[in-house]
C-alpha cells in the first residue's frame, strides 16, 4: 500500500478541504445496522411478538447471548457492561435469560433451525460450567441447531483455563474471539488491562488443545501511547499466535456516552493522522502475512469462511461485525440485545435491573426498535454493499426492490463533493470506492442514510477515524 500519511506532524487541524483526510474527523455511524441504533424510536412489545409470531420454517436464524457484566472495566470500552464480582448477581441475571429464552420461542409457531449462536458481552466467559450448561440445555430444547452451526464466544484470555477450554468444546463452541487490543505495557496500563502475552499465549493454546479450531484476535488501534513501534509488535505477537481471524478496530473515543472512558488520558491518543499510521502498518503487516482483508476491520486467512464469503459476495455485517452466515434474522437475548426481523428491528432494554424485571413480569424486555418503512430496506440494501465490497450498483438494487431506477439519483448528485476529492466514483449508478482510507467508506454510506441530517441532539456517532 502506498504510504497515506507523510508525517506524524501532518495533522488534521492541517488538512485543507480540498485533501479527503478532512472527512477523517467527522462522525458517521459504524452500519452494523439500518438506521443506526441512535435513531431507534419506543417499540411495543405487542409489534415485537408480532414479529416473533411470523417467523416461518423457511431458512434458518442466528442467536446472540449478551453478558453484560465484567470483573473490571477496560477504559476504552464501548459495550454495555457493568462491574460485578458477586457470582450471585450473574446467575440471577442467567435465569432471566432462561425465563426470555422460553417466553420467546413460546412466540414461534415451530422450533427455528439455527445457523449460528453467538455469546457476546461484557464478558460471557464469567459464566460459570452450571450457568453454561443450563443455557444450552434449554437453547437446544427450543431450537435445532444445523450440523455445520458456528457457536462462538467472546472471551477475556486471562479468564480461560483448561477445564473451561474443556467445557467450551464440550458444550459445542467452535470459535473463539479472544480480546487482545494491544500487548505493549504503557497501553495496556493506560486503558486498564495488564495482561502478559504469556496468558494470553497460554489461553491459545488451552482452546487448540480443547479441540476449538477457529481463533479470533480483537485488536484496537488509536488506543493512548501507540504509536508505528509499539503496535508494530502488536501485530508480530497477535501473528505469533496464527489466528485464522483478525479485527482491527478503530478505539472509539466517545466520553459523552461511555463516562469512563474520560479515565484515559485524552492528551495520549492519537490524532487521526497517527491512526491512520496505525491503520496503514496494520494492512500493510498482515496482507503481507496472507490475510484477506474484510471491510473496514477485518482480516482472514484465504480458506477462512469470511474470505471465501468476500470471494463469492455472500459477505454480510451485523451487530457482531463482519459474517458469513447466510440470512439477518437474528433473535437477541438479554439486556440491550438487539433482534433483527425482516419486519424490523428490536432492541431489549439496556439496564440490566430493568430487563430481568420485565422479564420477571413475564413478557418480552422490549424497550426500543425500528418498523421498516419507506425505502428503509433499499437503503439499507445500498449501505450493506457497501461495507462489505466497497461498491454498491445503486440501479441494480433498486430494481430488485421493485423501485424506480432513478429513485436515489439525488444522492448519487451528493456524492459530487466525494467525487471530486477522489474518494469515489460513480458510473452507470454503480458508486466505487477509489480512495485507500478504507474507513472512508462511512462518509458514502452517510450519504445514503436517510435520517443521518435529523437533527434531534442525540444522533452523535464515533469520528470516522
Amino acid at each position: 500500500m502506498a504510504a497515506i500519511i507523510d508525517s506524524p506532524r501532518n495533522s488534521p487541524r492541517n488538512w485543507q478541504e480540498h485533501d479527503p483526510r478532512h472527512l477523517l474527523d467527522r462522525e458517521a455511524p459504524r452500519y452494523t445496522s439500518y438506521p443506526s441504533a441512535h435513531h431507534f424510536k419506543p417499540l411495543s412489545s405487542d409489534i415485537h411478538a408480532d414479529w416473533l409470531r411470523g417467523l416461518s420454517s423457511g431458512g434458518s436464524i442466528g442467536l446472540y447471548i449478551h453478558v453484560p457484566y465484567c470483573e473490571q472495566m477496560c477504559w476504552f470500552c464501548g459495550c454495555n457492561t457493568q462491574i460485578t464480582r458477586r457470582y450471585d448477581a450473574i446467575a440471577a441475571y442467567v435465569d432471566q435469560l432462561v425465563a426470555e429464552i422460553a417466553h420467546v420461542s413460546r412466540q414461534i409457531a415451530m422450533r427455528p433451525y439455527v445457523h449460528s449462536l453467538h455469546f457476546g458481552g461484557g464478558s460471557p466467559g464469567l459464566l460459570q460450567a452450571k450457568d453454561m450448561e443450563l443455557l444450552f440445555d434449554v437453547l437446544r430444547d427450543r431450537f435445532v441447531f444445523l450440523a455445520d452451526a458456528e457457536i462462538s464466544i467472546e472471551l477475556d484470555p486471562r479468564r480461560v483455563t483448561p477445564d473451561m477450554a474443556r467445557l467450551y468444546a464440550g458444550l459445542g463452541f467452535n470459535r473463539v474471539s479472544l480480546g487482545l487490543q494491544d500487548t505493549d505495557p504503557q497501553v495496556q496500563k493506560a486503558i486498564n488491562r495488564i495482561q502478559p502475552m504469556p496468558v494470553v499465549r497460554a489461553s491459545v493454546d488451552a482452546l487448540r488443545e480443547a479441540g476449538i479450531k477457529g481463533l479470533g484476535l480483537d485488536l484496537i488501534y488509536g488506543l493512548p501511547f501507540q504509536d508505528e513501534a509499539a503496535f508494530g509488535a502488536t501485530l508480530a505477537d497477535a501473528l505469533s499466535l496464527h489466528p485464522d481471524r483478525l479485527s482491527g478496530f478503530s478505539h472509539a473515543h466517545v466520553p459523552w456516552v461511555r463516562k469512563h472512558q474520560r479515565l484515559i488520558d485524552a492528551t495520549a491518543l492519537p490524532d487521526a493522522a497517527h491512526k491512520l499510521i496505525l491503520f496503514e502498518r496494520m494492512t500493510e503487516t498482515l496482507t503481507t502475512a496472507g490475510y484477506t482483508p474484510i471491510g473496514i476491520d477485518h482480516f482472514a486467512c484465504a480458506e477462512d469462511g469470511l474470505a471465501v464469503a468476500l470471494k463469492h459476495r455472500r459477505l454480510r455485517r451485523n451487530f457482531m461485525g463482519y459474517t458469513d452466515q447466510p440470512n439477518d434474522r437474528l433473535l437477541a437475548f438479554g439486556a440491550s440485545a438487539i433482534s433483527e426481523f425482516d419486519e424490523g428491528l428490536a432492541q431489549n432494554a439496556s439496564q440490566s435491573a430493568t430487563y430481568q424485571r420485565l422479564i420477571r413480569e413475564g413478557g418480552l424486555a422490549t424497550a426500543r426498535g425500528w418498523a421498516y418503512r419507506e425505502d428503509d430496506r433499499v437503503r439499507k440494501a445500498v449501505i450493506a454493499e457497501l461495507m462489505c465490497y466497497f461498491e454498491a450498483d445503486i440501479g441494480d438494487i433498486l430494481v430488485r426492490h421493485g423501485m424506480a431506477f432513478n429513485a436515489l439519483d439525488a444522492e448519487l448528485e451528493r456524492l459530487k463533493p466525494l467525487e471530486a476529492l477522489g474518494v469515489v466514483e460513480c458510473q452507470c449508478r454503480v458508486v466505487r470506492l477509489k480512495s485507500p482510507l478504507k474507513m472512508l467508506i462511512r462518509n458514502v454510506c452517510a450519504v445514503f442514510d436517510r435520517y443521518m441530517e435529523q437533527p434531534d441532539g442525540q444522533a452523535r456517532y464515533s469520528r470516522v477515524a
